[in-house]
């Protein structure tokens, strides 16, 4: 499975990689259930967009998946980790003790034309986004009329940015992440503090429907047998 390794700025970095098809299953099952409980999360978001509801992973399937897959550029995830863990808890690492990740919020958007995600972060250690389902591409927001003045090099119109700055100056860098179909089932893996926004959308009236999720990370007994983990399942519950 090809990981593309984003380099933000000084050291920051996210990956960028498609789920394998079982995954994609089981989060559009999750997805369908969300649906029908309401659970609604705006209050807690910072999205401008019609629905935000509570993911709910049972099976606990999704974060030791995804760090399966990330297990190629674990030596990049551990470093920022670290970094940023012991930064905050300002803990002496024990030898019989590593850090594990957990789960820690989940939920999925269902974002409409002209609607969007302003510049926010995210709480935990860790976060990731799912694109589920990108009804326009990049290409055809940037033809409208009011958009073709924009910078030709880094088109905005529905496209996912992190904003950072350098440190040496006032003003601030984006790195955009163009949006299509063909970002479908793909999941982008960062730093909870990266500041980040979704621009509005113009060309399609399906809705746009991506996950996000926060991952904290604990201290435990590395001597502890770890259970196997299981497939994906898709039920009903």
């Amino acid at each position: 499975m090809s990981i593309e390794r984003i380099e933000i700025n000084q050291g920051t970095i996210a990956q960028l990689f498609k789920l394998p098809k079982d995954m994609i299953d089981y989060l559009w099952e999750r997805i369908d259930v969300a649906k029908k409980k309401k659970i609604c999360q705006k209050k807690n978001l910072a999205g401008h967009v019609s629905h935000s509801y509570k993911l709910e992973d049972p099976q606990n399937l999704i974060v030791p998946n995804l760090f399966n897959i990330l297990e190629k550029v674990q030596q990049d995830i551990n470093s920022e980790i670290q970094k940023t863990f012991f930064k905050l808890s300002r803990e002496d690492s024990s030898p019989s003790y590593e850090l594990q990740p957990h789960l820690n919020s989940l939920w999925v958007n269902f974002q409409k034309k002209g609607e969007f995600q302003p510049l926010h972060d995210h709480s935990g250690l860790m976060s990731f986004v799912i694109w589920m389902d990108i009804p326009y591409h990049w290409k055809d927001e940037a033809k409208l009329p009011f958009a073709r003045s924009s910078n030709a090099d880094r088109p905005s119109g529905g496209n996912f940015s992190f904003l950072y700055s350098n440190g040496n100056c006032r003003n601030v860098q984006t790195r955009i992440i163009k949006m299509s179909p063909e970002m479908n089932g793909y999941c982008c893996f960062f730093p909870s503090d990266l500041s980040h926004m979704v621009y509005p959308f113009y060309t399609s009236d399906k809705e746009r429907i991506s996950i996000s999720g926060n991952i904290v990370f604990k201290m435990e007994d590395s001597s502890e047998q770890r259970s196997q983990q299981f497939p994906f399942i898709v039920s009903n519950t």
